[in-house]
């Protein structure tokens, strides 16, 4: 279990390193550039053979590198031109087609058996091609050199720190140029390596972050959970001291029994109206008429203004009637306008 979540960590950290190294190259293109020995030493050109820097001596402990070339060698695509009497070419016997996917492991297996260096010393390259248009065999042949042959050399450019480094043998196998790439310390191995410490350095800050954010979110939780047992504490301990005292009647409560007897106090103006319709001579009628505070106000015209009162007083809903304004007659004997005040009476309430 451990070892498949190690594999699953070192996929994804490799898949980054590829994805941003890619990303890198998209925006920031290098150019290839040739290091081609002269009378003089060595010359960077460009791959149409101009000129890119010149007069570089690489020989013996101490290499004179100008300050523009070194600009040009950091971070770049170094292609190594040497003769092609340094390179040995061996071809191996025809192999199945079948073999394709494990040539790299028959190469390497064949290389001290097909070279007069070490496998450790022998920096190489091999082409593939069918054994004929009837023939599903590949023919594999294998260019190689020795690493001791080319290590100072190497060395002293290694240490400007350039993207890659091959070794180019002009017209070497068949009129065609071999390349052979040299690994160690170059830029792009300098440049994986930083990555993976980037990648290693944000996962840990990550995994800190993650860790302190549950720290936190713990403490929080606990935080709220105190506050929240002493909350129900102290609603226990209000309801305890309620219970105590007795039911207390709430606000809602209070309010509908304060509207139910209102009610029960209060005569409806429905039944105001009839019981004025009733006690009022037919000769009466009103042109104003309000209740407010438990007592009627109205204003009309009536030609029996002295019966008013005696009948209002008759009747049990009305009590303590009496004028609160003078009574004034209308002309051509219409009658007297008056103003009555009367106190009303629930129904079934005594008259005092």
């Amino acid at each position: 279990m451990i070892n498949t979540g190690s594999s699953a960590i070192n996929w994804l950290v490799e898949g980054l390193i590829k994805a941003w190294a890619a990303v890198e190259d998209r925006l920031w293109p290098r150019g290839r550039l040739l290091l081609v020995r002269t009378e003089y030493g060595y010359a960077l050109q460009h791959p149409d053979s101009q000129a890119a820097a010149g007069r570089l001596w690489l020989e013996g402990p101490a290499p004179e590198i100008p300050a523009e070339a070194a600009a040009l060698i950091k971070d770049g695509d170094i292609d190594v031109i040497v003769p092609s009497e340094e390179l040995l070419v061996r071809t191996l016997d025809p192999l199945p087609a079948q073999s394709k996917p494990y040539l790299e492991g028959v190469v390497r297996h064949q290389l001290e058996r097909l070279t007069p260096w070490r496998a450790s010393d022998v920096l190489y390259s091999y082409n593939v091609a069918p054994a004929g248009p009837e023939d599903s065999r590949l023919i594999v042949t294998i260019a190689a050199t020795a690493r001791s042959l080319h290590r100072q050399r190497l060395e002293q450019l290694a240490a400007f720190q350039p993207h890659s480094m091959r070794l180019v043998f002009r017209d070497a196998l068949e009129g065609k140029d071999v390349a052979i790439d040299v690994a160690g310390d170059s830029g792009a191995t300098l440049r994986e390596r930083r990555m993976r410490r980037a990648i290693g350095w944000s996962s840990a800050g990550l995994g800190a972050a993650s860790v302190l954010t549950v720290i936190l979110l713990v403490l929080a939780w606990q935080s709220t959970e105190a506050t929240l047992e002493a909350a129900e504490r102290e609603v226990a301990d209000l309801r305890a001291k309620l219970t105590a005292t007795g039911p207390v009647a709430s606000v809602a409560e209070r309010d509908a029994a304060a509207v139910f007897n209102r009610r029960l106090n209060t005569p409806v103006a429905v039944l105001a109206l009839d019981a004025l319709s009733a006690s009022l001579p037919d000769d009466t009628y009103l042109t104003e008429f309000r209740i407010a505070e438990g007592r009627v106000r109205m204003s009309g015209v009536s030609r029996s203004v002295s019966r008013l009162v005696p009948l209002l007083e008759a009747s049990p809903s009305f009590a303590e009637a009496t004028f609160f304004a003078p009574t004034t007659r209308l002309p051509n004997n219409q009658g007297d306008r008056f103003h009555l005040d009367a106190k009303l009476l629930p129904p079934g309430a005594p008259k005092q």
